[in-house]
């Protein structure tokens, strides 16, 4: 499904109302928000992303006043990885408290300036700089990185990533904001990266060089998400979406399986060891040290 091509169905007045009540009742329609529907059948295979893009959607529609919609909401728009599920209600920033007036609204207020602001679709939102430093100051600092590792691998230059935070301005908190841009690295092409990476640095010490091409004698084998350059190891992150998604499995998921499985053969001829882990493993640094000293890491940081 596209979520920004649904149709959206604004009930207005009682009649309307009553119509597409019945309509909902019967399964046809599917609420959205007071007075706002979408048809049922096109929600099918919708994402959480998919749905809370059309709730931003629905909020700009049934709204009296141009709303800018900012951190987790706004990456959302912007196609960025987000961790977590903040999907709950629309993020929004306002300039003044007495504004946020609006139900499943997570309204923020902090000031904002006309070029931290662009429109994705015919929805005002904050810019992809902008977004970062707001989940890197509201959210932990594991969901900072992922949206900042994605905004950096989409295009977003570092230069704009520090503009970004200087255009912000100072906020009480600013020492999270500093540690998540620091840390940020374009080179994190998924979420779960981002969260492996998070854990071998900061719980594990580890540093190891991300995306490192391998090669052989037929030629390039690829990029592998973590190597190890001492030890010769090559570490790769697993999630569902590599097998499932269309994006990353145009031909299915076992046509991808399969490709994967010939990658690794290749990949484990021309390194001395390789590991494989997925979402549990990546975010308990104890399930990921094992692996990697069994794939022959030197893990010699005690988890704490």
């Amino acid at each position: 499904m596209n979520a920004w091509e649904i149709e959206l169905i604004a009930a207005r007045g009682d009649r309307e109302q009553r119509a597409a009540a019945r309509e909902a009742a019967r399964g046809r329609f599917r609420r959205v928000r007071a007075g706002i529907y979408v048809p049922a059948d096109a929600l099918a295979g919708g994402s959480a992303q998919d749905l809370h893009l059309i709730g931003m959607r629905a909020l700009a529609l049934a709204s009296d006043r141009p709303l800018v919609f900012s951190h987790w909401s706004s990456a959302v728009a912007h196609d960025r990885a987000t961790l977590g599920n903040r999907f709950g209600r629309v993020h929004v920033t306002f300039s003044a408290p007495g504004l946020r007036s609006f139900d499943r609204v997570a309204g923020h207020v902090f000031a904002l300036q006309d070029c931290e602001v662009e429109e994705v679709h015919g929805l005002l939102v904050t810019t992809i700089g902008r977004t970062v430093v707001d989940i890197a100051g509201a959210g932990t600092f594991e969901e900072g990185v992922v949206t900042a590792d994605s905004a950096l691998a989409g295009g977003l230059t570092r230069d704009r990533l520090d503009h970004a935070v200087d255009l912000a301005g100072p906020r009480r908190a600013w020492r999270s904001i500093a540690e998540v841009v620091a840390f940020a690295d374009g080179g994190g092409k998924s979420a779960g990266e981002s969260v492996s990476r998070v854990t071998m640095v900061r719980r594990l010490g580890l540093h190891p060089v991300l995306q490192h091409p391998l090669f052989d004698r037929r030629g390039r084998i690829g990029d592998t998400d973590f190597f190890f350059p001492d030890e010769e190891v090559a570490g790769e992150f697993d999630g569902l979406v590599k097998y499932l998604d269309p994006r990353y499995a145009p031909m299915g998921a076992g046509k991808k399986a399969y490709d994967e499985k010939v990658r690794e053969d290749r990949g484990r001829r021309v390194t001395r060891g390789w590991a494989r882990w997925g979402w549990a493993e990546g975010r308990d640094a104890r399930l990921l040290g094992s692996i990697l000293a069994s794939a022959g890491v030197r893990v010699s940081r005690l988890v704490r």
